[in-house]
């Protein structure tokens, strides 16, 4: 019998809206973005407790960037999800680019949801954190950007791409445990067996002890601290490495 190239996320039985459950938070999903997300997601990253962690969104974010963002991250979503059903009948499972579902979101008693979080993969544009390159490069100024090239330009499922993780969550959800189930989850149920992920790095900023636990205790590795790696908010950051491999 043949799977469902939607496999394996459920879906709603109200909605149809695809979704992948938590196994040790069954009030906790993933889906994927929607348009209704763009007044709710501003006060999720100006939130200092989320903010204070985040390298990429501006500060103060205003509504005309969550405009932008999500309108944007649903565009991708729905490619991603015609693809899938493009490929609807093939014998195998098609390895897609990328998750049509990174939003964490938390199931009330009356049935309705609340944003609380994301989760994304993307391949890496730039290999300066790439495992040995300072080792084996003999233009270190050049090839992080030469091999960030040809990083992208791997076709879906090739075990050589290398990939990062970024996430943030509520503060009033954190402390459960929510995003660690929360990438295990997609990790363990998309990017691996749907996306051919065989190899990741992670970054945090070197304070942000939660974040760390969250990579160690899905099969990141701690590597190094680099000095200074980042500057955000007016302010440079020292950083911490995580490698995870899975086994071919």
């Amino acid at each position: 019998m043949l799977q469902s190239q939607f496999h394996p996320l459920k879906a709603n039985a109200s909605t149809g809206e695809l979704y992948l459950p938590l196994e040790y938070h069954p009030n906790i999903i993933i889906t994927a973005p929607r348009l209704s997300d763009i007044p709710k997601l501003p006060d999720l990253l100006n939130d200092p407790g989320v903010c204070i962690w985040l390298q990429g969104p501006p500060y103060p974010y205003e509504i005309e960037h969550s405009e932008e963002w999500v309108t944007k991250l649903v565009e991708e979503t729905e490619e991603i999800l015609q693809e899938l059903k493009d490929a609807e009948g093939n014998d195998t499972l098609k390895l897609v680019g990328g998750s049509p579902v990174r939003c964490i979101r938390e199931i009330k008693e009356d049935g309705t949801d609340v944003l609380i979080g994301d989760i994304h993969l993307r391949r890496c544009e730039t290999m300066e954190l790439a495992p040995g390159i300072k080792d084996n490069s003999e233009s270190w100024e050049d090839s992080p950007k030469l091999l960030g090239l040809a990083n992208m330009r791997r076709e879906n499922g090739d075990p050589e791409i290398l990939w990062s993780v970024g996430y943030f969550l509520a503060t009033s959800h954190s402390g459960q445990g929510i995003m660690t189930s929360a990438f295990r989850a997609l990790l363990q149920q998309w990017a691996i067996p749907r996306m051919g992920i065989r190899r990741m790095i992670g970054e945090t900023y070197a304070e942000n002890y939660g974040s760390q636990r969250v990579l160690e205790k899905n099969g990141f590795v701690f590597r190094e601290i680099v000095k200074g790696h980042i500057e955000a908010k007016g302010k440079k950051h020292d950083i911490c490495v995580f490698d995870m491999n899975v086994p071919l």
